[in-house]
């Protein structure tokens, strides 16, 4: 490589900021500006980016004030009874939160796509911008604006004209006195992710369906607008399933038959109504065919694992800026702990793992609106959408946990104080491993993938972005990839001649491999971008640093390669200086 210098007027400096609250956290953050100019079409970037900017400031400041009383004193209350003893089964929100409700969906996370003055089709990119910086505060509300998103795009995909026109109308909706929020109902006690084990029964009666069972735990359980699982025949596993719209009030104002038996104690995202809920004879619409609703709702699952791996990126970015300003403000042993080798080497770490993370986010993002907004859609694509959707899931949702705690630990004894905001990111970061499907679920749906399609679709992607990567400052970076990709090709197609069972023991390891070599090649490919377009390497950087963190294989550890954080990459990853070659 040439020799290389940071601009110094590019650079952020964190200790003009006392926390995270005092950044625009659409305008401050680089990597998301620079996603939203590369993926966005300048006409929807001009229509969007001041929307962006408002959420950046409002997730900011009074959305994430009000998380901090939601999380500690106003979590939801469940009032069963009036005072007359009559069941009214409603869940008691405090001001401050039914104020994010208005204004976090005002910002159009779920409206924009369905957006009709739009100068052109509104892009999925768009709403996952939005909802990653709502998830940088308030996880807990974010909930209900993923299921949200999950019901109307299950309406838009499979629901009657009647459906739409009554239901997603009202999901899509930017008026707050109109609007209704979504919810999908599945889980049952006897089953968790054995989704075929329901037992929630569905008969017909005339134009709809009565419903009648128990829903162990469904977020959002007061939602105005629930897709629920229920079973139509005795067929075996999911494909005795049809998949209901089921309206919290009834066309006659009359409350559907569902009583919320009680509200979930949850360790995080306490701001979201999680309950058990009992229908009994609950009026419920078929969505679609009969026996296709496992079909349906797994298509809100992919929307909801979208989100919830963008949801621990987001954590990890809230955890990383956050631990970037205190360290630059904490002093000890006469200096700021941010010129410590082994602080900066965990901050370098923490970026680097952000970026990898964007780099798969954006390919996944990019695709599902290739597949699902733009139509352009075929076996190959669509396969390699669920795999990265598994992927981004299972690696995304643990980035959130660990960044939360290194973020914890870089404020030392602080970190573990209430008025730090680190003990609520922990708490909320450690639900999105097990919602919408654990590590080890998403490692089997990958599994059962490339099952179906075998090595080909993953790897002949990655040889085919390699072979556009030809920046002479690269080059060993694409040789080395080009033999991980070949090498990984070589373990899928060993895992997959395997037994079932040592099939199922291995999967978890080969989802590791393949987004850390996904990441790589992807986040090789970005570098390579901005060293066209804007003659920056800070992204090479950050691969550099990748192949460190994922590929080192030597026996010292990387001890005896005397491996430490420069000033350059220090500025460059962390503070963001513009790398020139």
């Amino acid at each position: 490589m040439n020799k290389s210098t940071i601009k110094e007027e590019t650079k952020i400096d964190y200790s003009l900021w006392e926390n995270g609250n005092d950044a625009n956290w659409y305008s401050d953050d680089p990597i998301l500006t620079r996603y939203a100019e590369r993926y966005l079409s300048e006409a929807v970037l001009h229509y969007v980016e001041e929307q962006f900017k408002k959420t950046g400031a409002l997730a900011a400041g009074p959305m994430d004030r009000r998380a901090v009383h939601t999380d500690r004193e106003g979590a939801p209350k469940l009032i069963r009874y009036n005072k007359k003893g009559e069941e009214i089964n409603q869940v008691w929100y405090n001001e401050g939160y039914r104020q994010t409700v208005k204004e976090g969906y005002g910002t159009g996370v779920v409206a924009y796509r369905y957006d009709q003055n739009a100068p052109e089709k509104i892009p999925f990119l768009v709403n996952t911008i939005l909802i990653y910086l709502l998830c940088e505060t308030e996880p807990g509300f974010t909930c209900p604006v993923g299921l949200s998103q999950s019901t109307a795009f299950v309406l838009e995909k499979f629901g009657s004209e009647q459906q739409k026109a009554e239901y997603l109308s009202r999901l899509a909706s930017w008026d707050s006195d109109n609007f209704a929020e979504g919810a999908t109902f599945l889980t049952e006690i006897q089953g968790g992710s054995d989704v075929g084990a329901a037992q929630t029964r569905a008969i017909k009666n005339g134009d709809h369906y009565l419903l009648s069972g128990e829903k162990w735990f469904a977020s959002n359980c007061d939602a105005e607008v629930a897709i629920v699982l229920a079973r139509v025949n005795d067929k075996p596993s999911t494909k005795g399933l049809g998949l209901f719209l089921v309206p919290r009030t009834l066309p006659d104002g009359n409350r559907n038959n569902v009583t919320i038996r009680r509200l979930k104690d949850k360790l995080g995202v306490r701001a979201v109504a999680s309950g058990e809920l009992v229908l009994n004879n609950a009026i419920g619409y078929l969505i679609g065919e009969e026996e296709k609703g496992f079909k349906y709702m797994a298509e809100a699952l992919n929307v909801s694992r979208l989100g919830t791996g963008l949801s621990g990126i987001a954590i990890a970015r809230r955890g990383f800026l956050e631990a970037a300003i205190y360290t630059a403000h904490r002093e000890a042993f006469g200096q700021t702990i941010n010129k410590f080798p082994m602080v900066r080497e965990t901050l370098v770490n923490m970026i680097t793992e952000i970026e990898a993370g964007w780099a798969t986010a954006a390919q996944t993002i990019k695709l599902f609106d290739e597949v699902h907004t733009y139509d352009i859609r075929n076996e190959s694509k669509y396969s390699l959408l669920r795999i990265l959707l598994s992927l981004l899931k299972y690696r995304g949702s643990e980035l959130g946990v660990s960044a939360a705690k290194d973020s914890l630990e870089l404020h030392g004894g602080n970190g573990y104080i209430e008025e730090y905001v680190t003990p609520r990111l922990i708490r909320d970061a450690i639900v999105n491993p097990v919602w919408e499907g654990t590590a080890n679920i998403q490692s089997l749906e990958l599994l059962k993938t490339l099952s179906k399609v075998g090595s080909s679709v993953f790897v002949h992607n990655l040889r085919d972005v390699l072979n556009t990567i030809s920046h002479p400052a690269v080059q060993d970076l694409t040789s080395f990839f080009n033999k991980e990709v070949e090498r990984l090709e070589k373990l899928i197609d060993h895992v997959l001649n395997q037994d079932d069972y040592t099939q199922n023991a291995l999967a978890k390891k080969l989802a590791d491999i393949m987004y850390d070599v996904f990441s790589g090649v992807y986040l090789l490919e970005e570098a390579q971008y901005d060293l066209n377009q804007k003659q920056d390497g800070r992204r090479v950087l950050a691969v550099e640093q990748w192949i460190r963190l994922k590929f080192d294989q030597s026996e010292d550890k990387g001890i005896l390669a005397n491996f430490s954080v420069s000033d350059d990459l220090f500025e460059s990853l962390v503070c963001f200086g513009k790398k020139g070659f």
